[in-house]
Parts: C-alpha cells; structure tokens; sequence
C-alpha cells in the first residue's frame, strides 16, 4: 500500500543515494585541489553580474567563501559569510548519517525524511541574509564581505 510516509521514504532514499554521488564527486573535486593547492574562493573565475552591474550584494554572495571557510572548520565565520551554507551542511549531514545507519540496521533506526519544510527554511535564509547584507551596504555604507 502506498502511504504518504512510504512515498516519501522512496523519495527521500532516492535523494539519499542521489547526494552519496554528488559528495563523492565534491569530495574528489576537493581534494584535488588541496593536492594542487588550489584555493577554493579562485575556482570561480567569473565576476557575480548583479554585484558588477548595480555594486550590491546577490542573494549568492559569500557562498564560496562560505564554503571555503566551513571546511577550514570556521564554522562562525561561515554563518557570517552566507548563513544557507553552515544550515545545507548541517542538514545534509544528518540525512546522511540517519540514511546510512538505516540501511547498515536493516530498517531499525529510523532514517530522516525529506521534507519541503526544509527548502522553505533555506529560502527564508537566503532571502533574510541578502536583505540585512542590502541593508547594511545601502544605510551604513558597511559591507559585510569586503
């Protein structure tokens, strides 16, 4: 019988073996740079258009750095750079570990589902950061990133 719950264990499972693929493919990509000594924030050789364009903040600006920082370990300093990135790490962290324990007991511990709440959050994040980082930049001449 098709539940809601079943459905969205089917979903949340096909997200899960979709993520093992795309961290393993970051991973790689990752080390190869440490190898080469390559930092991360010089990967993006394109300038962001809206900042060139209008000399304001994106929605997206500071993720790379971010990121950058997030694996450093720095993870005040990640929040302060784009707040969405410390919040995606965390959560797909812990879908992981509950997935992968799921499937190691044979169903016994539960596994975190996927659930639109969870967009919804990263949406309001994003939105909320890119207003405050505007806002700053605009009224007080104070940019966040510089």
């Amino acid at each position: 019988m098709n539940t809601p719950d079943s459905y969205m264990m089917r979903f949340s499972r096909k997200c899960y073996y979709i993520c093992v693929f795309i961290c393993l493919l970051l991973l790689a990509g990752y080390l190869t740079l440490c190898v080469l000594h390559i930092p991360l924030t010089s990967v993006n050789p394109f300038p962001c258009l809206f900042y060139e364009t209008f000399h304001l903040y994106c929605p997206g600006c500071g993720g790379t750095r971010a990121l950058s920082v997030l694996l450093q370990g720095h993870f005040l300093e990640s929040i302060k750079n784009h707040p969405v990135i410390p919040y995606s790490f965390v959560l797909i962290v812990s879908f992981m570990i509950t997935h992968t324990l799921n499937i190691f007991s044979k169903g016994k511990i539960k596994a975190m589902l996927f659930r639109p709440i969870y967009l919804y959050i990263m949406i309001a994040i994003i939105l909320l950061q890119w207003f405050v980082k505007l806002f700053l930049a605009i009224r007080y001449q104070i940019y966040v990133l510089d």
